[in-house]
């Protein structure tokens, strides 16, 4: 599903509730005021189509391109791909295993790991179980570890529904298929320009949850809900407070990328440190050191 075609879903959606168009200010408003008081939750269909809409705009927006970019055209994980791919797939289940009530149920389309060429020390997931994560956050890593940390932080922005969370407190909280499949007649200069609106709401949901950032209490909890995942998965959740500490040692609290978008790393850790003595450290096997190694070389 594209973008405008979601936008579209939206309007029609607006059609199936009964609301009458109507494209002045004060119509508009109306027809907004109908959608956002539905609250409807979001199916797992929709939540997937709706992820990689966001996806495709953010990397599209960023100029983002993809590390081991010849192989996924291709359709194969190689290269240092597929070692975070896999990394995030034992993180993804460990989640999936531990799931908490309110949590989101398993990203139909599966979970997607990929690695984008950057500088600058990012990640962001978009509904529905992509995540992302830049060549620099993969670097910043000083073992697999701290890299599981990384992605289980991204993966329990998912699980929770934090995304979604934002979305249905903006502008559009009902993306059903069957407005799609529904045999609604809009006037379409109407259609266009509501859908118009709606793609809109995708950009301030865009700005408002993955540029600009999600709230401190949401950011505490991603890390906390982390913590639970890694330890679940074999990893050593302390591995979080290091990495953590490397972002203070890049940005000193400040900066771009993850800093930019999340509570300083020093008030990250001071949360998160009584939670990882609690749940103890973790020995590391020699194999999980050698593979790292070898998987970070690549880059």
């Amino acid at each position: 599903m594209t973008r405008p075609a979601l936008a579209a879903a939206l309007a029609a959606a607006v059609a199936l509730a009964g609301c009458k168009l109507s494209l002045t200010p004060e119509g508009l408003a109306k027809t907004w005021d109908a959608i956002t008081d539905a609250q409807k939750e979001l199916t797992p269909e929709n939540e997937y189509w709706t992820g990689r809409s966001v996806a495709t705009n953010l990397l599209a927006r960023h100029d983002y391109q993809y590390a081991d970019a010849e192989a996924l055209q291709a359709g194969r994980l190689e290269g240092v791909t597929a070692y975070v791919s896999a990394v995030g797939g034992v993180i993804a289940a460990s989640a999936m295993e531990t799931r908490r009530d309110g949590d989101r149920p398993a990203p139909i389309g599966g979970w997607h790991f990929t690695i984008v060429e950057s500088d600058a020390i990012n990640a962001f997931a978009a509904p529905g179980g992509w995540v992302f994560v830049t060549t620099a956050a993969v670097q910043a890593a000083r073992s697999e570890d701290e890299l599981a940390a990384l992605l289980a932080h991204e993966v329990a922005h998912v699980v929770r529904g934090h995304a979604l969370g934002s979305i249905k407190k903006g502008r559009w909280a009902n993306v059903a298929k069957t407005a799609l499949d529904t045999s609604v007649t809009l006037d379409q200069q109407a259609l266009g320009e509501l859908t118009q609106v709606f793609e809109g709401a995708m950009d301030d949901m865009i700005d408002n949850t993955l540029v600009k950032g999600y709230s401190r209490d949401t950011e505490f909890e991603a890390d906390k809900v982390a913590m639970a995942i890694l330890a679940h998965a074999g990893y050593d959740p302390q591995a979080l407070v290091r990495y953590l500490g490397t972002l203070e040692e890049h940005h000193g609290g400040g900066g771009g990328g993850w800093s930019a978008t999340h509570p300083k790393p020093s008030d990250r850790i001071a949360k998160v440190s009584a939670q990882a003595q609690t749940l103890g450290a973790r020995a590391v096997p020699k194999v999980r050191i050698k593979r790292f190694e070898v998987a970070i070389e690549k880059l």
